[in-house]
């Protein structure tokens, strides 16, 4: 379950750190010598020492240490090695140059501080403040050129481009927001930029972030303690600069497919009854569904890692069943136990939980989570937290899981973990709470990966989960946004996070869809809520139980818009599922800015009113109450209404109609989109069909991908997995248009894969019938109607639709298969 935070005491110390007043140490001072170790270039200053190290040709790291200190040694965050080849180091009188093939480092001698540019001298930027350092932390600053456009960092709502903001790096859970504060629960201090870097500071403690708001020109970082580290990458556009900095940290693995499927989710279904109802209430209604989640009542104290068998009286009997149903089931677990909890004493006992200075465990008096049989202290419910810095605690913690999921439960909701409560007094096993705080939630998500990779070592793992770090990602978590009130104002709050939350390389983030607390979720707001889910990574409706969540609890009219919905999210499955795998491979996120398809279109660089889902679809929510039609930015190219077909030239704004069962929803022109049947479930799709949406555009060629593979278990990571490449092409035959749509031959294999398919496209904005369809130069009948066309195969044209109807049956995976119309006239184009 989600709660409201209680952080008066953190807050009260990042106030204290950041106000002025204590006295900062002599800066670089000057260059005295230098030496290479290995590919580090170690620069010894009169106050300082800088290590370079290039980790690729176009990635460099840079620590900056007290006098001939050590660089640190390790990170949590980062997982690449460092490169092997030395750079180059030219010595001159008045700088160093250590050099890349792609990068060079100017280290500026008198006063020592670095410049970065690229292999030809073409500025990046520099270290426009030089690093200063005292007993509280660190200090330095980056040059900002005046178009510097700069992303990323996190839970970040407001404004999509950050320059001209400040704020603090400590993830803080905020309860019931409306307008999402500066300061959330992720934090990541990566920036991404529009003038050819990305630039990470590798720290977890406290940090603040000037990006040009004190200053204009100057991108200032203040790091609490620890040490004073920071990675420059270099790449023309945001995209690669999301590339390199997720080989940096890792990327997300392949989630399973049930993942990318409806999840019905509230706070919460207090039985085995009531779990089992409304997944038979959404399949009455034809809602598919893939997994449900259990919130606080499967247990009866917090820290109790066993079912409340008055609640739920056959658990593991119950989640076979829903699973036999396509249904997998997600529970919630906690960091916090109270003394009731059947699991305290162990962990007390044996020191695994945050202590005091004494070395007792540390209790938080007014927890929360209190019942009514729980008296155990005059001030109320109290809670300890268990001190996963410690690796004796993160076995012992881990431990506790498989007894309660068993071979049956599907996946983890892990709640709290910034932690919500971390009082200053704690101490932990690797240190202050400073410290650790930020790094909390990426511990607990590292020990539960690396535990269950050795419990069910052929399974994919999901991790619900609501606080993060730089790194999260590549522990297969599915972040949200947090306790968000049910108003349209904090529906306005989501996209500009989800869009920075992409750019933070943590792909999957959604919200509590229809909103969690703090007001009332109208079947209007529930509607638009629930249509702009439909197009976020993970879709996901909940609340608390004083309203409902589920879509059958609305009205009829609600029902029946939210039910084509998830229907539509259904047949796009394999576009979602090839979008996971091209973020597994490259980083790059599922839904990006408008400004990654026209980087140069100024009225793009700060716009976050719509979003790209890939490449082929621009989305943009309806967010105001009583609106019905909608004005949207368009990138450059083509972009066609997915309602009414009409084509709008890009590089302009348009208004568009939005009645309450459509979002404003564009394809963009050339796309070729993969699709299947919707079924009750994910697994319940059949992979021996494969429907292509086509929309024909103005250029000579276009092209697609197909990605597929088992959808559960870890062998694509041996290879285990097809590709297909998709491809259309507009030319002349016989002085007449022609167009032909070929699917190329699978590539690669995997258990399960079909040897046949039936092909089924459709090409959208032909603007007459065509006289022929060949398929691999042997011509198809033409049919009456499209459901001839899909009970028997051939072609059909629908003039009202201006849609060709084409389908292919038994089409094998091991040729490539053309289809070609000629007398393809397209409707016109803009």
């Amino acid at each position: 379950m989600n709660s409201p935070s209680r952080y008066a005491g953190c807050v009260l110390l990042l106030l204290l750190f950041w106000m002025p007043g204590s006295a900062w140490a002599q800066s670089t001072g000057n260059y005295i010598d230098h030496d290479m170790h290995g590919s580090t270039v170690v620069v010894e200053g009169d106050s300082a020492t800088a290590h370079v190290t290039f980790y690729a040709p176009d990635v460099v790291r840079v620590d900056w240490t007290a006098p001939s200190a050590a660089r640190p040694d390790s990170s949590v965050a980062v997982v690449q090695e460092a490169g092997a080849t030395p750079p180059t180091v030219r010595d001159r009188e008045d700088a160093l140059w250590v050099r890349s093939e792609a990068l060079a480092v100017h280290v500026q001698k008198a006063p020592l501080q670095l410049r970065f540019t690229e292999a030809d001298g073409t500025p990046l930027t520099r270290e426009s403040t030089r690093y200063t350092r005292n007993d509280d932390g660190h200090r330095l600053g980056f040059h900002l050129d005046d178009d510097t456009r700069v992303y990323g960092t996190g839970e970040r709502a407001g404004s999509l481009n950050l320059r001209g903001k400040a704020f603090d790096l400590y993830n803080t859970q905020q309860y019931g927001y409306q307008e999402a504060p500066p300061q959330m629960k992720v934090n990541v201090p990566l920036a991404v930029t529009s003038s050819g870097y990305g630039l990470y500071v590798d720290t977890t403690w406290p940090t603040r972030l000037d990006i040009g708001a004190a200053e204009s020109n100057t991108f200032s970082v203040d790091v609490e303690g620890g040490a004073l580290t920071y990675y420059l990458m270099a790449a023309p556009d945001v995209p690669a600069q999301l590339e390199q900095y997720t080989a940096l940290t890792g990327r997300q693995p392949m989630p399973p497919k049930w993942a990318l499927g409806y999840i019905q989710s509230k706070y919460g279904y207090r039985t085995e009854d009531d779990a089992r109802a409304i997944v038979d209430e959404l399949r009455a209604n034809d809602i598919p569904i893939d997994a449900l989640i259990l919130d606080l009542y499967w247990f009866e104290h917090m820290g109790d890692l066993d079912w409340n068998r008055e609640r739920f009286p056959e658990p593991f009997q119950m989640m076979r069943d829903l699973r036999a149903d396509g249904v997998e089931t997600i529970a919630i677990t906690e960091p916090f136990l109270v003394p009731e909890s059947d699991l305290f004493d162990e962990g007390d006992q044996a020191g695994y939980f945050a202590q005091d200075d004494s070395g007792d465990t540390y209790l938080i008096d007014n927890w929360w989570s209190c019942t009514e049989s729980v008296t155990n202290s005059d001030e109320g419910c109290q809670a300890a937290l268990v001190d996963l810095t410690n690796p004796a605690a993160r076995a012992w913690w881990w431990g506790q899981y498989p007894v309660f999921m068993g071979e049956e439960m599907g996946g983890l909701w892990t709640d709290l973990g910034e932690p919500e409560e971390h009082p200053e007094g704690m101490r932990h096993y690797e240190g202050s709470v400073a410290s650790v705080h930020n790094a909390y939630n990426l511990l607990w998500a590292k020990t539960l990966f690396d535990g269950y990779r050795d419990w069910r070592p052929n399974q994919r793992l999901v991790n619900l989960t609501r606080a993060g770090s730089a790194g999260m990602q590549r522990y297969s978590t599915f972040l949200w946004s947090g306790d968000v009130g049910r108003s349209f104002t904090g529906l306005q709050s989501q996209p500009p996070m989800l869009l920075n939350m992409s750019l933070s390389g943590l792909a999957y983030y959604s919200s509590d869809l229809g909103g969690f607390t703090n007001g009332t979720t109208t079947d209007e707001l529930y509607t638009r809520w629930l249509q702009h889910g439909a197009f976020t990574p993970t879709m996901r409706p909940h609340g608390v139980d004083d309203q409902a969540t589920e879509p059958t609890r609305f009205s009829d009219e609600t029902l029946s818009i939210v039910r084509d919905y998830v229907q539509l999210r259904y047949r796009l499955m394999p576009y979602l599922y090839t979008l996971a795998h091209e973020n597994h491979t490259t980083g790059m996120p599922l839904t990006r800015p408008l400004f990654f398809a026209d980087a140069d279109n100024p009225a793009l660089a700060n716009y976050d009113d719509a979003y790209l889902f890939g490449d082929a679809f621009l989305v943009a929510p309806v967010m105001a109450e009583g609106q019905r039609e909608k004005t949207v930015e368009l990138p450059q190219g083509t972009w066609i209404d997915y309602w009414s077909g009409e084509a709008h030239a890009g590089g302009q704004s348009v208004t568009v109609d939005a009645p309450l069962d459509e979002m404003p929803l564009f394809v963009r022109a050339g796309s070729i989109i993969p699709m299947r049947p919707v079924a009750p479930h994910t697994g319940a799709q059949p992979q021996n069909e494969l429907h292509l949406d086509v929309y024909p555009g103005p250029d000579a060629q276009y092209s697609a991908s197909l990605y597929e593979d088992d959808g559960s278990t870890l062998a694509y990571e041996d290879g285990a997995y097809a590709t297909t490449a998709l491809h259309q092409t507009r030319h002349t035959v016989d002085g007449m248009p022609a167009l032909d749509l070929t699917v190329e031959a699978a590539t690669g294999s995997y258990d399960g894969q079909p040897t046949t398919r039936t092909l089924a496209p459709t090409v959208h904005r032909l603007a007459d019938a065509p006289t022929a369809v060949m398929h691999n130069g042997t011509d198809l009948p033409q049919r009456d109607s499209a459901e001839e066309v899909a009970e028997n195969g051939g072609f059909h044209y629908d003039a009202d639709t201006q849609q060709l109807h084409i389908q292919i049956m038994d089409a094998s995976l091991d040729t490539a298969h053309t289809l070609r119309i000629p007398n393809a006239e397209l409707a016109s184009l803009p």
